[in-house]
């Protein structure tokens, strides 16, 4: 019975010695309460009413999710440090219904060492965090490919215009969070997202501006469109997107667009005009030099007064200053007989 009391006393002493330590380190501030990093996010801006199909708004974004990419760059602040996505990496955010939520939880760091020589307190340990949308794994066609785990380097994602324009995706950037710090209460970060992308070609109007004057009728409309293919999205910015076009296999890509076929659509001088809506093409507001972006518009129409000649007009029209991000160009067409 001698040796089980020891063993027991000994036990008994273990664990107040560990009470003490924990009180201890309380006191001095080195034990802390692990904070969980969590998330919000808002749409900040919309495209106009009229609008290419597949456009993520605040619904779509919460059907969909984002990614969060986390570097931790210790005592360090971003800018001063060889980043790597360390702490998080395309961390998928998804929404409960009430919450946004993701697994496994992360927790902010809690500091280490003493803020001064003299005085108490841990010192700052930085995280910064940066986001898009809607989520990827990267297999998919559009939002294809990020950079590597171990890369050092600002996080980025590669963005392709889809082959079908009927499977074209929006794409969403978030402004990044730099240098955070484990907050002294709980609350969530925020992210606030911009669309990245440009919409060209939602609306499209013709109009009859012949001098002298005289009635016609649109047979076909069409548009060929040369794009940008593929560009980075850098995901560090200033609050506009980071695009870095990629002069490497096929810089430019093709994409055709029928508005009107087969069609009689009657077009007098007195009318305002012909107008096709909800056909518009997401673009890459971005471009390599000798490589530019632009759409060829292709008229069939018939002059009302000699019904059996069918006339074709051609135009180019330079997008580089046309594009803008979180935007859609609206394509204005005066037919003349100049």
């Amino acid at each position: 019975m001698k040796p089980r009391y020891l063993i027991e006393t000994l036990l008994s002493l273990a664990l107040l010695v560990a009470s003490a330590c924990s009180s201890l380190e309380r006191e001095r501030g080195q034990v802390q309460e692990q904070v969980p990093v969590s998330f919000s996010a808002v749409v900040a801006g919309e495209m106009p009413a009229t609008r290419a199909s597949n456009m993520v708004d605040e619904s779509v974004l919460k059907d969909k999710g984002f990614g969060v990419f986390g570097c931790y760059t210790g005592l360090h602040p971003y800018a001063a440090s060889d980043v790597t996505a360390n702490f998080m990496y395309n961390q998928e955010v998804k929404w409960d219904g009430s919450r946004w939520t993701y697994e496994p939880v992360k927790y902010w760091p809690s500091g280490e060492g003493e803020a001064t020589d003299t005085g108490t307190g841990s010192s700052p340990q930085y995280v910064s965090f940066f986001a898009y949308a809607p989520y990827s794994d990267g297999t998919e066609e559009c939002i294809s490919a990020f950079s590597l785990f171990q890369e050092h380097t600002n996080p980025w994602l590669l963005y392709c215009l889809s082959e079908r324009v009927e499977d074209q995706v929006d794409l969403l950037y978030a402004e990044p969070h730099l240098d955070c710090t484990k907050p002294s209460v709980n609350s969530r970060l925020e992210f606030s997202f911009k669309h990245a992308l440009a919409c060209l070609g939602d609306q499209v109007v013709i109009t009859n501006e012949s001098d002298p004057p005289v009635d016609i009728t649109l047979k076909e409309v069409k548009i060929d469109y040369t794009l940008t293919a593929k560009a980075r999205m850098v995901l560090w910015n200033r609050g506009a997107a980071n695009w870095q076009v990629l002069p490497s296999g096929d810089v430019l890509t093709t994409r055709s667009v029928t508005l009107l076929s087969s069609g009689s659509e009657s077009l007098p001088t007195t009318s305002t005009g012909w107008t096709s809506t909800g056909k518009g093409l997401f673009c890459i507001p971005a471009e390599a030099t000798g490589y530019p972006q632009k759409a060829t518009i292709q008229i069939t129409y018939i002059v009302d007064s000699f019904p059996d000649v069918e006339r074709q007009v051609s135009s180019v029209l330079m997008l580089k200053t046309l594009l803008e991000e979180g935007k859609y160009t609206k394509l204005e067409i005066h037919l003349t007989n100049q």
